[in-house]
């Protein structure tokens, strides 16, 4: 028998709610450390996100990017591989990215995004950018950028009846 997770407008879903029952996860255990690597070196500041945060991420990208095609998919995987042999080509070290150190991974971010290579600009700038639009999204992150939260609805009904 079919299993199709999602309703259709001709097709009842197997399950209530037209709910799979399993969770699709698309990052294998390597994939999980370069994304956690990834994320530690991309957003370093003071103070550095604590370690449970950087560690559930994966997740939260794995929860993101699995809804998406095979085709797509396949694309990040291969992108995420890519990344973790680069350290060779760009920083002139033999070891894979989440081997190298917090400083190490830092300087190759830095490199990739101003390489002369559109390959590599490109696996900078695609994971630069799921991963913000992830991280950035956590309420503690909003605080920590000053989003005023449910307040910002006030302060947009009183802009909009101003003088």
């Amino acid at each position: 028998m079919l299993t199709i997770c999602a309703p259709m407008a001709s097709f009842q879903a197997p399950f209530p709610g037209g709910t799979c029952d399993y969770a699709r996860t698309t990052l294998k255990h390597r994939h999980r450390s370069i994304v956690r690597a990834f994320a530690e070196a991309l957003f370093h500041h003071d103070p550095p996100p604590p370690k449970a945060r950087l560690d559930g991420f994966a997740d939260e990208v794995d929860r993101f990017i699995s809804p998406a095609s095979k085709t797509l998919r396949f694309g990040l995987l291969v992108m995420l591989d890519a990344i973790r042999l680069l350290p060779l080509f760009v920083v002139g070290r033999f070891a894979l990215f989440e081997e190298l150190t917090l400083e190490e991974r830092i300087r190759m971010l830095e490199k990739m995004d101003r390489s002369r290579r559109p390959l590599v600009v490109l696996l900078f700038v695609a994971y630069k950018t799921v991963l913000t639009v992830l991280f950035f999204e956590h309420p503690d992150e909003l605080r920590a950028v000053g989003y005023p939260g449910p307040e910002r609805h006030r302060y947009l009904a009183g802009k909009r009846a101003g003088p």
